[in-house]
């Protein structure tokens, strides 16, 4: 059994006590119910020390190759929601050989029941203890309502050949010039991997994730961008990071449909999924019920 499976049973054992997260795939939902769509406020903190248990656990694991060094990336240290109803989120300058390094651990190695329980616990709770890559996940509407779906290509480092609703980024230190790290890292993601212009694009957040076979943080948004599928379809080709991606194909923005999508871990045209898409799927079709009137 997968870190990911065993952090999946906890996860869900935590949300029949709490009712408070949804669970689904390989990823839960993190903070308490009210952090969803809010606007968001980051600064930057120190990066905290090693947690106890975390250093014993990479001590028995030993070194993990995470080959060539990225650009100065970001760690959540904590998240919450302020008394004026803004997500408030702590973020601290970390490296890509400490995070990615902490994570292929984990993927290689099994923690024992206890620390797993406290590393899951802490990061629901929105004060993740284990080392990671702060990172911003989106889904893509489309003017005439539509969701965007990419497959990751062939030879990308994470998850290749599976499908992500919508795009996944890792923020970098240069996103804390920005009062809302997380929209501005958002909105720099849609316009690396689709072309679309920031100023046509409107960022909406929704929740925390917690991706369950690493322990990672995510933010997640709901994007809305001026454009039809088939214009954004063809906009795509010539974007930055259009090499990373080897399908694009757009579904329709209904819940039912897209817990069906979910559910089926992607159907016959869309699987495999993603590790947390099948939770996008979900918190997206959740917020389209709330806007409901």
């Amino acid at each position: 059994m997968s870190a990911g499976d065993d952090l999946g049973r906890l996860a869900r054992a935590s949300q029949a006590r709490a009712s408070a997260w949804s669970v689904a795939g390989l990823a839960a939902e993190a903070g308490p119910e009210g952090l969803r769509a809010l606007p968001a406020r980051t600064r930057r903190v120190a990066e905290p020390a090693q947690h106890a248990s975390v250093a014993s656990f990479l001590a028995r694991c030993g070194p993990q190759a995470t080959g060539p060094g990225l650009e100065p990336k970001l760690r959540v240290v904590s998240f919450a929601r302020a008394r004026d109803g803004a997500l408030e989120v702590e973020l601290a300058p970390t490296s890509w050989e400490r995070g990615r390094g902490f994570h292929m651990a984990l993927l290689a190695c099994s923690a024992a029941p206890g620390e797993a329980a406290e590393w899951l616990a802490a990061a629901l709770a929105g004060h993740p203890i284990t080392p990671g890559l702060a990172a911003v996940h989106g889904v893509v509407v489309t003017r005439d309502r539509k969701l965007v779906l990419m497959r990751r290509a062939a030879d990308v480092l994470y998850r290749p050949s599976h499908w992500a609703a919508t795009f996944e980024e890792q923020m970098v230190a240069d996103d804390l010039v920005e009062p809302d790290a997380i929209a501005g890292a958002t909105l720099r993601g849609v316009h690396e991997e689709l072309g679309v212009p920031p100023r046509l694009a409107r960022c909406t957040f929704l929740s925390a994730l917690v991706e369950l076979e690493t322990l990672n943080i995510a933010f997640l948004s709901r994007i809305d961008v001026a454009f039809e599928s088939r214009e954004l379809l063809a906009l795509a080709r010539s974007a930055p990071d259009a090499r990373d991606t080897d399908r694009i194909d757009c579904v329709a923005v209904e819940p039912n449909a897209l817990r069906a999508l979910a559910e089926s871990g992607g159907g016959a045209s869309h699987a495999p999924l993603h590790p947390t898409s099948a939770l996008r799927l979900e918190l997206l079709a959740r917020q389209l019920e709330l806007a409901r009137p």
